[in-house]
């Protein structure tokens, strides 16, 4: 009987642009590759790699509720790994962010013994770190899924970067309509955030860039979007679904001066 395996890749956010050596030689060598990805460039490409492709579209579209897409996404994925194939899922991004089916399916693979990993991809928080110019080790970063984020009153430390994904599409659990409204969202998590900043606050709404940048082609999705506002103006804001919010910090955090000496650090040193 032949060993099957399964392997979860993403292929970044610009599309092509940033998919990996190892993923690429993943996608090439399956024995069937099932894929779930944004972009017909991106489609027609894994075909091109790998003839025993499948898209994955039908299986996200099949249910009202997100989270039956995904169990059915992630069943489909065992099935096929059972039936002794190598099998590589291709996701957008990083496979396992917001990316839910591909970490269920490798941990119940795990379980059954079949061999299976997941193989990192630059996601949108890596984009978001390079086009801000942040470096998350400077003040510390906290992330949490906007809905999320309300609905548990989740804490967390001023101090520190704060990002929020999925800011767009607040308390929808289904697919949201290309006409979805989020301003009665958007107002709650601007209430929320009050709490702790002042109302003049600058924050970022972010959307990382879709396309790579070349010189003969300029795409309209070539370049990130970039909206600093104030966080009293974020409920009038505009929003697409994949708004991801960044908040930076409201003030320094203070040094312990016991852990200091203790440490034997000199916070003029510090910076």
């Amino acid at each position: 009987m032949k060993i099957c395996s399964l392997t979860v890749v993403g292929t970044g956010i610009k599309v092509i642009a940033q998919i990996t050596l190892e993923a690429k030689a993943n996608i090439e060598q399956a024995d069937k590759v099932l894929y779930l990805v944004n972009t017909p460039d991106l489609k027609t490409w894994i075909e091109r790699q790998n003839k025993n492709s499948k898209s994955l579209d039908g299986l996200y579209h099949k249910y009202p509720l997100r989270i039956d897409c995904y169990q059915a996404i992630t069943e489909y994925v065992l099935e096929e790994t059972r039936k002794g194939q190598n099998v590589c899922m291709v996701i957008y991004g990083h496979p396992t962010i917001f990316a839910k089916s591909g970490v269920d399916a490798v941990i119940q693979a795990e379980k059954e013994g079949i061999d299976a990993r997941i193989l990192p991809g630059i996601s949108a928080e890596d984009c978001l770190f390079a086009d801000l110019r942040i470096n998350p080790g400077t003040y510390g970063c906290q992330s949490f899924e906007a809905t999320d984020f309300l609905i548990h009153h989740r804490q967390w430390d001023v101090t520190s970067e704060l990002i929020l994904w999925q800011v767009g599409i607040i308390g929808v659990l289904d697919r949201p309509k290309d006409d979805f409204d989020n301003s009665r969202g958007a107002k709650v998590l601007q209430e929320r955030l009050l709490e702790h900043y002042p109302a003049e606050h600058e924050i970022v709404l972010y959307e990382a860039a879709q396309y790579p940048e070349h010189n003969e082609i300029v795409h309209p999705k070539s370049k990130p979007k970039i909206a600093k506002i104030a966080l009293k103006n974020l409920a009038d804001a505009k929003f697409s679904r994949i708004s991801t919010l960044y908040i930076p910090p409201a003030r320094r955090a203070k040094c312990d001066s016991k852990v200091l000496e203790s440490l034997g650090v000199d916070i003029n040193n510090l910076k």
